[in-house]
């Protein structure tokens, strides 16, 4: 053992400084690409100011990416909904009179005030 030890040869130190944060594992296809000049310097500055490391930047600012488009979508998928409903697209169910214009407009006006939910 002994001869093993004067023989190894010795260990090099890390790539990877001790200061430098490690990005925390995620389950997930791996994937390889490039990151624009612009974005890049971005994802950089974010990597410095949140003491992470650049992919873990990069995965941090796509995921808020993806939820502010998912809310765009939703936002966006209620909006017709209700366009479609105002303009009468949707039927009205048998039996239920549609309010009258007044009725409409008083009622968007309470929505907006808080008074409703």
């Amino acid at each position: 053992m002994i001869a093993s030890l004067l023989v190894a040869p010795a260990r090099r130190p890390s790539r990877r400084s001790a200061g430098r944060p490690r990005a925390p594992r995620r389950a997930g296809s791996r994937t390889t690409l490039r990151v624009p000049d612009d974005l890049a310097e971005t994802v950089a500055r974010y990597a410095e100011q949140h003491r992470t490391s650049t992919n873990d930047a990069l995965i941090r600012l796509a995921l808020d990416g993806a939820a502010r488009y998912e809310h765009d979508r939703e936002v966006e998928e209620l909006a017709r909904a209700r366009r479609d409903a105002i303009l009468r697209r949707t039927p009205v169910p048998e039996g239920i009179r549609a309010p009258s214009s007044a009725e409409t407009t008083a009622a968007i006006l309470a929505w907006r005030r808080g008074e409703i939910d």
